[in-house]
């Protein structure tokens, strides 16, 4: 497990993300360039996710893992050299095939590897460690690239390479705990997959309550930058930075001590229970940011982050455990991704320009009414969406059958 928790705490760390807003305004772009930077990596997720889940599927996590880190290294590179939004859109191409790659598989590589050895219940509470590594990691590469990009902006790309690259030899050396099946062609595993995400109730709203979480939770990421230069008014882009760094790296502390708690509430309170108070938090807290309390936002800001240390956790095993057979599992979850990326490529450019022309702390606003109403719409369709499942039969044909939670 070492050498796994090495890989999260490396390979899904983006040291440059506070940053990206500043570096971009400081050549010439600006906050809408940044949002609209993120519709294509929003996209390129859509368009990757179920390919790359295939791939895991069918040659191994392992090596998707492995690969997803070297493509992003040579997706820094491409921010370091380029000068234009072109070159910009291509680097979060690869930023996106990069996280296809790993973002299904490394959850896929995990459960199999307990199920392996008979103790899949431990799976929630280790996934919550590892998401905790992955917050300390996080926190230990944003106070060095705070420093590093007071002296050389570009530096926070290759930094993150760096790491990326070294996440890569970390899994490789993993053991496989798949042994992926290669029999059949890649459209009759999608046909599999997809019936199964169609007539399992459980899954389909697994996946929809997914994509609206993590439309609230990964928005928030991008309003950071408005938040310091309103309430910063006359510091330098140097103090910007550091502001910037400081801010996130009190978001990863969040997430790490979020993510140790979610490890102990797994053992006490079920995962059902979870999801509403999730649901109760994240309105609450846009509602709240809607006031604009000075001090009180850096608060709300901070606690908005630290969420995503329950979130994701919360999610892995909820669509682990939806799932019927492993068989499919990465292409399962990155079906979720494909979920989150077309949800979030629809509002985020809304969001931008709704900051743009009103103001930020109305879009808080209208966020969290628009959020009340689809997570209460998520609980009828929860409460009356008959639970079935696909098992697929081993001559490529399928048969319904209940599913019982």
């Amino acid at each position: 497990m070492d050498l796994y928790l090495a890989y999260r705490a490396l390979g899904q760390t983006w040291a440059f993300l506070p940053f990206q807003v500043l570096y971009l305004e400081q050549r010439g772009h600006s906050i809408g360039d940044a949002l609209d930077l993120n519709v294509v990596l929003s996209l390129g997720t859509v368009l990757f996710e179920v390919p790359t889940g295939l791939y895991a599927d069918r040659y191994g996590r392992r090596r998707a893992m492995a690969l997803g880190g070297l493509i992003m290294s040579v997706a820094c590179m491409l921010f370091v050299a380029g000068d234009s939004m072109t070159w910009y859109s291509i680097a979060n191409v690869l930023f996106a095939l990069s996280i296809t790659l790993s973002s299904g598989a490394d959850s896929a590589y995990l459960y199999d590897y307990l199920a392996e050895t008979g103790r899949t219940d431990r799976y929630a509470r280790l996934e919550a460690v590892a998401t905790a590594a992955k917050a300390v990691g996080n926190l230990a590469a944003v106070l060095v690239a705070g420093v590093i990009f007071a002296f050389a902006p570009a530096g926070v790309f290759v930094f993150t390479g760096v790491l990326t690259s070294a996440a890569s030899v970390a899994s490789m050396a993993l053991p496989e705990s798949h042994h992926p099946g290669r029999g059949g062609s890649v459209s009759e595993d999608l046909v599999r997959a997809s019936q199964t995400l169609w007539f399992t109730g459980r899954l389909r709203a697994t996946v929809l309550f997914g994509a609206a979480t993590f439309v609230l939770l990964r928005m928030s990421l991008f309003t950071d930058q408005p938040h310091i230069e309103q309430h910063l008014t006359t510091a330098s882009a140097p103090q910007l930075a550091m502001a910037a760094a400081a801010l996130q790296a009190a978001k990863e502390i969040g997430k790490v001590v979020v993510a140790a708690a979610a490890g102990l509430l797994f053992r006490t309170v079920k995962i059902r229970w979870l999801v509403p108070a999730l649901a109760v938090a994240l309105v609450g807290v846009y509602a709240a940011m809607s006031f604009g309390i000075g001090a009180l936002d850096v608060v709300l800001m901070v606690l908005l982050s630290s969420l995503f240390g329950l979130f994701a956790p919360l999610m892995r095993a909820l669509m682990n455990r939806a799932i019927p057979s492993s068989r499919d599992r990465a292409t399962l979850l990155s079906l979720d991704s494909m979920a989150r990326g077309l949800l979030f490529a629809a509002v985020s450019p809304v969001f931008g320009r709704a900051v743009e022309s009103s103001s930020l702390h109305a879009a808080f606003a209208g966020t969290a009414w628009v959020a009340a109403a689809v997570y209460l719409g998520l609980a009828v369709y929860a409460l009356t969406t008959p639970r079935l499942t696909v098992v697929p039969s081993d001559t490529g044909g399928s048969a319904i059958s209940s599913y019982l939670s």
